[in-house]
């Protein structure tokens, strides 16, 4: 992360790091995982390079290029360049094949959250060093989208309207490295204190936090995502998802940015005494996508 960096001058640096990288170590193949503008790179270097490249978390679409932004661009973009897709569910693996990709080169895997949530509970890592959020209800909140600088701002408004309302709840936001975000979480929630303004926790931390939450209001793929697997609630700050497992569940709802709409959201939400349900991740959702995609590198390289 530097201050202020535009995605060209990331994409600009990634490709010359990675360039250099692949020439001195050669690699026999290269796995990389989700939509970031790195993955996107490291897709681009390795076929500039002709190394074979695998992609983790194939598939998902919204078929908005701007939506979310850059990450659709980015994941259109690295499917004709993969040599092998692992598709987390049946869907994805049809939006690749309508996109042109042969079924022989999907591999249809379960979630990788869902491997990372599991190994994390079964080292029982989530116990301990999280916030003390006490006996309040807990809204866990992480907004971070690039695209949306001025609808963040809307969504904290709202948020704060809530926080001031509802001074019985614990708002816990972990705060996403970005210095735009940074200045307006600080600018906007300040000050309140039912809110508390945390740096970024490491993953184990953040999952427990996850665990022991009420409420998750976020713009996240990932969280949303890590989320339903608990079986708790989310209000989701976007337009539209490309993750449909959380909208077929009820589990997910899209509000958007509208300063009101999100204050009415989540008002309603923590009237509902029925926060958490049933928990989703290992009921029927395959977990060892890692293993599974693991024997599929294998036998590419051996």
């Amino acid at each position: 992360m530097r201050p202020g960096q535009s995605l060209s001058k990331l994409t600009a640096r990634l490709l010359v790091k990675l360039e250099n990288h692949f020439k001195h170590h050669r690699p026999d193949l290269v796995l990389a995982h989700g939509d970031t503008t790195t993955c996107f790179a490291t897709a681009l270097s390795s076929f500039y390079q002709q190394i074979p490249f695998f992609h983790v978390e194939a598939g998902l679409r919204s078929y908005h290029l701007n939506s979310p932004f850059p990450e659709e661009f980015n994941r259109q973009s690295v499917a004709p360049m993969a040599h092998h897709h692992f598709a987390p569910t049946e869907l994805e693996k049809i939006n690749l094949i309508n996109d042109g990709i042969q079924d022989h080169k999907i591999t249809v895997t379960g979630s990788t959250v869902h491997d990372a949530i599991h190994i994390i509970k079964t080292k029982n890592r989530n116990a301990d060093h999280i916030p003390d959020i006490g006996t309040r209800p807990t809204v866990v909140v992480t907004l971070h989208r690039r695209e949306a600088n001025q609808a963040m701002q809307q969504t904290l408004t709202g948020l704060k309207h809530v926080a001031i309302e509802r001074p019985d709840v614990m708002f816990i936001c972990p705060i996403h490295p970005n210095p735009n975000v940074q200045n307006a979480f600080r600018s906007i929630l300040g000050g309140h204190e039912n809110i508390k303004l945390l740096d970024p926790l490491p993953y184990a931390e953040f999952i427990s936090l996850l665990m022991k939450s009420n409420l998750v209001v976020t713009d996240s793929g990932g969280v949303q995502e890590e989320s339903v697997y608990f079986g708790k609630r989310v209000l989701l700050a976007r337009a539209e998802t490309e993750r449909r497992d959380g909208l077929d569940s009820g589990l997910v709802q899209l509000i958007g940015h509208d300063v009101e709409f999100t204050r009415r959201s989540i008002k309603q939400a923590l009237c509902n005494s029925n926060f958490t349900h049933e928990l989703l991740g290992e009921n029927g959702m395959p977990l060892h996508a890692s293993e599974t995609i693991a024997r599929v590198v294998e036998r590419n390289i051996v």
